[in-house]
């Protein structure tokens, strides 16, 4: 009886243990039942990225301000792309989706075992509505346009100048634009140029630098560049001229001139010989006035420093382009003490 309880039972484990459909058929429920749990979590994944993508282009006019953000995550870590934003819509609950959005990507990642590349993403720099879409700008794009700048604006230079030539004629315009308003600097260039095309070149260009400004959100130094009296060649080269040059070139002329006047009046009496001597020079020729000087004085240092005097008032004059009424002086005869003070004579 034993025998054959424990023969019973052996036929029954050997049908039990040797049945491989049995095996087969739970193992392929098992993939069956995670592939459709992989399916929906993708689909939840999906549908919750379409609604992060609709958000963000919500605003369809593409006016105001924008941002971007970080969307997905690669299983190697690095956000699988960055999407552009408006800043009119509600940023807050936006923001929370892709934080939602990207923490449930990760786990469907490890959970699924899921590999990709791990090419780094890119990271935008700013956002610039392009033809009424909002795009995403990379230091790429800036360096590119930035280069562009820099040939129109060696062009420009290039052609403000006369074949290297300083004759003739020039003037001064402004150049660039800086993020506050207002021009970068000025720039000289030759009137014997075709002018029309050269500053056709320049109002392109500052009109390009302003819309790179706009587009890359540059900030600069608001101070205000100062523009120039007029341009005039010096020393063979192209030079601006301001206002504040002008007053200390005037300064200095007035210090050379009481240093003449000090001297031509540094006898302590008014005894003995004097003469007198032409000081200053009219824009339109002639001089400015006569000045009486002592013998006793070293008149060919004091003379010297009457001449030195008139060529510096000369070139001031030129370079500055300063106008004054052509009258002539009168000529004095001689010099006489009148009440202990050296008084020209015309009679």
């Amino acid at each position: 009886m034993k025998k054959i309880s424990l023969l019973a039972l052996t036929i029954c484990l050997i049908f039990t243990a040797c049945n491989p459909d049995e095996n087969i058929i739970g193992k392929n429920n098992k993939v069956e039942n995670d592939l459709v749990t992989k399916n929906e979590e993708s689909k939840n994944l999906e549908k919750l990225y379409n609604e992060i993508v609709e958000l963000s282009k919500s605003n369809t006019e593409c006016t105001g301000d924008w941002e971007f953000v970080a969307v997905g995550s690669k299983p190697c870590g690095e956000p699988e792309k960055y999407i552009p934003y408006s800043l009119k819509i509600n940023v807050t609950d936006f923001l929370a989706k892709v934080t939602t959005y990207n923490s449930q990507q990760n786990d469907f990642n490890e959970k699924w075992n899921i590999t990709s590349t791990c090419v780094v993403t890119p990271k935008p720099i700013s956002v610039d509505c392009v033809n009424g879409k909002p795009t995403l700008l990379y230091e790429s794009d800036k360096f590119e346009e930035e280069q562009n700048l820099k040939r129109m604006y060696n062009e420009i230079i290039t052609l403000s100048t006369n074949n290297d030539s300083c004759t003739g004629n020039w003037y001064f315009t402004a150049i660039g634009a800086t993020s506050c308003g207002g021009p970068e600097s000025y720039i000289p260039y030759s009137l014997q140029i075709n002018t029309t095309e050269f500053l056709s070149k320049v109002s392109i260009y500052n009109n390009t630098k302003m819309a790179f400004n706009n587009k890359w959100k540059i900030t600069s130094i608001c101070t205000i560049a100062p523009k120039p009296e007029s341009a005039k060649c010096i020393n063979g080269k192209a030079t601006l001229l301001y206002e504040s040059d002008r007053v200390l070139e005037k300064q200095d002329l007035k210090k050379m001139y009481d240093e003449i006047i000090a001297i031509s009046s540094s006898s302590t009496s008014c005894d003995g010989d004097w003469n007198f001597t032409a000081i200053g020079l009219k824009p339109c020729g002639g001089p400015e006035k006569y000045i009486p000087y002592s013998l006793q004085i070293n008149t060919v240092e004091f003379l010297n420093k009457v001449n030195l005097y008139n060529i510096a008032e000369m070139e001031f004059n030129e370079k500055w382009n300063i106008s004054s009424n052509c009258d002539l002086v009168t000529k004095p005869k001689s010099v006489v003490c009148v009440n202990g003070k050296a008084t020209l004579v015309y009679n």
